[in-house]
């Protein structure tokens, strides 16, 4: 099952707009296979909060987009043991947690944005066409390392955690040009 609620603040008019969103949400499964009773869901995020802004200046389009999410669930060995095999090997296992009753660290980032609209036509005359834009972005200005998911592994007995994280800062230049 899932509920949640959502709150939503906008302004879509005039040069300045966006939105200020807020969600209260919870996602739980239940499989008889992992748990006689409800255990979160992948996707539960209790907490989200986003906050963007566009800005209009001419022929520029300015973009802000902040967010914040409470950590996803998440299963993790709570042991380890190895098996010898007949061939004289040996393998190793997981014993686990309960399903999914961690949480991955918060989750933030903010990315900004610029376009410049590319016209056609002479400049003294009123009816100009856009052609198309060329913009800059940069996603995750400030190179939050969020945590995408957890990987575990067995080595000398030990369970070894290691952190799989989203893309750290990653700038970008598009160009788009519209064609007839």
């Amino acid at each position: 099952y899932s509920k949640g609620i959502e709150l939503l603040a906008q302004k879509k008019y005039g040069d300045f707009n966006g939105w200020l969103s807020y969600t209260l949400g919870e996602a739980m499964n239940h499989f008889d296979e992992y748990s006689d009773g409800y255990f979160p869901a992948n996707q539960d995020v209790r907490h989200e909060f986003k906050i963007v802004g566009l800005y209009n200046l001419r022929r520029f389009d300015f973009s802000a987009n902040w967010i914040f999410a409470t950590g996803r669930p998440y299963t993790s060995p709570s042991g380890a043991y190895s098996i010898d095999l007949l061939g004289g090997s040996s393998r190793d296992f997981f014993t686990v947690t309960e399903k999914n009753c961690l949480r991955l660290p918060d989750y933030h980032r903010l990315d900004l944005s610029a376009t410049y609209k590319l016209l056609a036509g002479v400049k003294g005359q009123k009816r100009r066409r856009e052609i198309g834009y060329i913009g800059f972005s940069v996603f995750n200005v400030y190179n939050r390392l969020n945590t995408w998911y957890k990987q575990f592994t067995i080595y000398d007995g030990e369970i070894i955690e290691t952190n799989i994280d989203y893309l750290g800062i990653m700038p970008n230049i598009t160009l788009s040009l519209k064609l007839r």
